[in-house]
């Protein structure tokens, strides 16, 4: 009889990460999860308590925390109470910072005397100009407590590294990129192909290049629907006979505020698909042609990578984001204004052999530094810095 897999704590105080709305941060959770299992572990969530506000009220916070003292008791009794073969042997925590700090992995782990890993924490520099104070503490509390941690922008390491220090920066710092699973995108042309002339039958207008946008349709990103919708007004009124579609992926409760952005479009040239599983998201991503989401105030955006896997060129807005996630070589960042993203479009409209050279180098950076095994053996690697393995 095999021996059972070391145990592990994982917690994602944000999102939960089998929650059916489609969310990038819940598609790293699970990578993250699945890298863990493929690592050797078993990973289990240690709580769904999810402490994430976007406004800080005072007297939702203090329930929060009687919450999440209440919760730290019970998982530390639970955890004593497991032989101590089952008890887990670390602690994950993904995504910590001001607005969904952990307030319970530092506890927890620091009563069992076990390792507390960070995954995706950021150290918020408006500490005295938020109502966010006591979250920002306590996310820099959690920071501070952690064993190891791993960035996933290279934007957040030098903020993590003054607050660590230089030595902990050298040793327990490491950089964990998101990851794309190419699997999902290597189907043959004609599978490709069919898929397209299937998405086209949407269209009353079906030809002409298609424009694919997947995001979430939530308030935080509707300044960036605003910005596409207002960018490819321009496109129309330059050139209205040139032949494109857009076909937007996504759903929330800013949706009639996304149909409202795109209203004084033309209906023919616009589908709007609703929310799909990832599963069934590499139709869309390998029937376009171009991806297009300006990805406005994004810290990530793992649509971009997923575009890139799918060989599609990316035009996309300068911030830090698309800046980190978008190929060098596989796509266009425009300034944060309708004309200059319109220009992008246009620019690759009109360049159907760059178009071409984009979607080849997106793919190749995807194969040769984002792939789903590079990003479980860079996760192995810190955890081994740990004695994790």
């Amino acid at each position: 009889m095999s021996e059972p897999r070391p145990a592990a704590a994982f917690y994602t105080p944000l999102k939960h990460p089998f929650q059916p709305e489609a969310s990038g941060d819940r598609e790293i959770a699970r990578a993250l999860l699945d890298a863990l299992r493929g690592g050797g572990f078993e990973p289990g969530l240690a709580s769904r308590l999810s402490t994430w506000r976007r406004e800080f009220e005072p007297g939702v916070a203090e329930r929060l925390d009687r919450a999440a003292a209440v919760v730290v008791q019970t998982l530390i009794r639970r955890f004593r109470g497991r032989p101590p073969t089952r008890r887990p042997r670390f602690w994950m925590t993904y995504q910590n910072y001001h607005r969904c700090p952990d307030l319970l992995g530092p506890a927890v782990a620091s009563a069992l005397e076990i390792p507390y890993v960070l995954v995706d924490t950021a150290v918020s520099t408006r500490s005295r100009r938020t109502p966010f104070r006591p979250w920002v503490s306590a996310a820099r509390l959690a920071l501070r407590r952690a064993d190891l941690v791993f960035a996933m922008s290279p934007r957040d390491v030098p903020r993590i590294a003054r607050l660590r220090g230089a030595r902990f920066a050298e040793h327990r710092l490491l950089l964990l990129p998101p990851a794309a699973d190419m699997a999902r995108f290597d189907v043959p042309g004609r599978v490709r192909a069919a898929w397209r002339t299937e998405l086209a039958r949407r269209f009353a207008r079906p030809d002409g290049p298609l424009f694919l946008c997947v995001a979430m349709m939530r308030e935080d990103k509707l300044d960036s629907y605003r910005l596409l919708a207002d960018a490819l007004g321009h496109l129309l009124a330059e050139t209205p006979g040139r032949p494109w579609r857009l076909l937007l992926v996504g759903d929330g409760p800013a949706r009639p505020k996304v149909e409202a952005a795109f209203a004084s479009l033309p209906p023919d040239r616009i589908c709007l698909l609703g929310a799909l599983q990832p599963e069934a998201l590499a139709t869309p991503y390998l029937a376009a042609d171009i991806f297009a989401f300006p990805g406005l105030g994004d810290a990530l955006g793992l649509v971009y990578l997923e575009a890139a896997a799918a060989g599609l060129p990316v035009v996309a807005c300068q911030g830090p984001g698309p800046e980190v996630m978008v190929p060098q070589d596989g796509g266009l960042l425009t300034a944060p204004t309708p004309e200059a993203f319109a220009a992008g479009l246009r620019d690759l409209l009109d360049d159907p052999l760059r178009r071409q050279r984009m979607a080849e180098a997106a793919r190749r950076f995807v194969a040769t530094e984002r792939t789903k095994e590079a990003f479980h053996r860079r996760l192995a690697e810190g955890l081994g810095r740990l004695g994790l393995t």
